[in-house]
């Protein structure tokens, strides 16, 4: 491939025959050098569409560099939307395919399922270097992910379930985040978060907006279901990217927000042990009675 003033092109109209590799590596060149595709070479890829088959998905090589792709922290949304068009990433994602075009019959749905998903991973792109709020509260959250692939394909698959017109739609994602998984052979504890991503990308909305998150057992049941922190954190992200990535103002507000990070901030306080969480709880409403009682006298 050559760059030429920031588009990368074929320099043989055979390259993507000679090693069908490329067809996934230069996504990952478009996302190292900051790059768009060139029209010579979307036309051409898209005519090589064929050569993506069950020996290519399962190649170690090509599940490797899709890997890095949605590894890069805050760069993973254009590269992903590339693929999307010219067609490559229903192929290789076919849990991700029946989402095209595809209406959600919901009034704060603004995009089509495909549209949203993308929209939400483009979300996550912008928290890691953002200064602006509400992104810039998510920030350090994000830096210090360990495993973003994880994040990154959790939200690609969160709501993959919704084409089979389910109103449960997150445990028919979640079967399809096990398909995915064994493709990409993805096992153990990378599998198990996962799975729980998908399965739970819906669980930390809900409970902040319906619980009384002043009540140690909404805290404490919710902490148990979470399990780690690390889960608690790509959950977080994950909640709040798929939020805004609906395009409708109605999902969004200051107030869902301080919700959501009362319930991460006491969730928090109670993964570092129940007892402690506890004690800090009852404290907190001796100081607050304390206080009240003396603004009484």
């Amino acid at each position: 491939f050559v760059l030429e003033n920031g588009e990368l092109e074929e320099i043989s109209s055979t390259t993507f025959s000679d090693d069908p590799l490329r067809l996934v590596r230069i996504f990952l060149l478009m996302q190292q050098h900051n790059a768009e595709l060139g029209p010579e070479l979307k036309l051409r890829l898209r005519r090589r569409l064929y050569l993506i088959d069950r020996q290519f998905i399962y190649q170690t090589a090509v599940r490797d560099t899709l890997l890095a792709i949605v590894s890069r922290k805050g760069q993973v949304g254009r590269a992903l939307r590339a693929m999307h068009e010219l067609g490559f990433l229903g192929r290789f994602f076919p849990e991700f395919r029946p989402l095209t075009f595809l209406v959600q019959h919901e009034f704060f749905h603004r995009y089509t399922a495909d549209e949203h998903t993308l929209v939400c991973i483009e979300m996550l792109d912008k928290i890691i270097d953002s200064k602006e709020p509400p992104f810039s509260k998510y920030r350090p959250i994000l830096q210090q992910t360990a495993r973003p692939h994880i994040l990154y394909l959790a939200m690609l698959l969160h709501d993959s379930g919704r084409s089979e017109n389910s109103k449960r739609h997150a445990e028919a994602s979640a079967v399809n985040a096990v398909r995915m998984a064994r493709r990409m052979r993805i096992r153990g504890t990378d599998l198990s978060t996962l799975v729980f991503l998908v399965d739970h990308h819906l669980t930390m909305s809900e409970i902040a907006r319906r619980k009384n998150l002043e009540n140690e057992e909404t805290i404490i049941e919710f902490a148990r279901v979470i399990q780690t922190q690390e889960k608690l954190d790509l959950l977080m992200l994950l909640t709040f990217a798929d939020t805004l990535g609906t395009g409708s103002g109605h999902t969004y507000s200051d107030w869902k927000d301080l919700l959501l990070w009362q319930l991460y901030r006491r969730t928090t306080s109670a993964l570092s042990g129940i007892t402690e969480f506890v004690a800090v709880a009852e404290q907190a409403r001796q100081e607050i009675q304390q206080r009240l009682l003396k603004n009484l006298d």
